[in-house]
């Protein structure tokens, strides 16, 4: 599976921010953990999730009261993909262009709650719905997300594995038409 696998570029960043914050294992990926390494100040209060750069590298996250503490380990990486990746007062811009964040902030919070590198580095159950039980489980994150990152991840490998085919079929096309001439 992993020699087949094409990392995007964010979940490429994603990763390389948790090398940085050392974010080894599943149970790092929690609130606490994530904030103090970034110095991120969380606010749990009866409002929706939102976040603002108080100033350069002074971060300060609201979060969801209301809402189970799965949830708001999500939400929290939700509005993590804002703090460190859009800048900008998102009333001011287009609407093309904070739907553009939106979708870029809900593929982080794939990327970020399962990381490619601790799926890949656990032996996956064989059949598909243990599989997604166990990535569930063990991210803690609703089975519906892990269904999405299993797909996506297949989609991945079946891609990598179809390029490679095709890259091995051009090559013989180069070799036999070589022999032609």
């Amino acid at each position: 599976m992993q020699s087949y696998y094409q990392m995007t570029a964010l979940e490429n960043w994603t990763e390389d921010l948790y090398q940085r914050l050392q974010v080894r294992q599943p149970s790092d990926i929690s609130v606490n953990y994530i904030a103090e390494r970034l110095n991120i100040w969380v606010h749990y209060l009866d409002v929706r999730s939102k976040s603002i750069e108080a100033s350069a590298g002074m971060y300060t996250m609201f979060l969801d009261n209301r809402l189970p503490p799965e949830l708001q380990r999500l939400e929290f990486l939700h509005e993590l993909c804002h703090l460190l990746r859009h800048a900008g007062s998102r009333s001011l811009m287009p609407g093309h262009f904070t739907q553009a964040q939106q979708d870029e902030s809900e593929r982080f919070i794939l990327y970020a709650a399962m990381p490619y590198s601790m799926i890949s580095a656990r032996p996956l159950p064989e059949l598909r719905e243990d599989a997604i039980h166990y990535i569930a489980t063990t991210f803690q994150v609703p089975e519906e997300l892990a269904i999405q990152r299993i797909d996506q991840i297949q989609r991945r490998v079946f891609q990598g594995q179809l390029m490679a085919v095709l890259e091995r079929n051009e090559d013989r096309n180069l070799i036999h038409h070589r022999h032609i001439r």
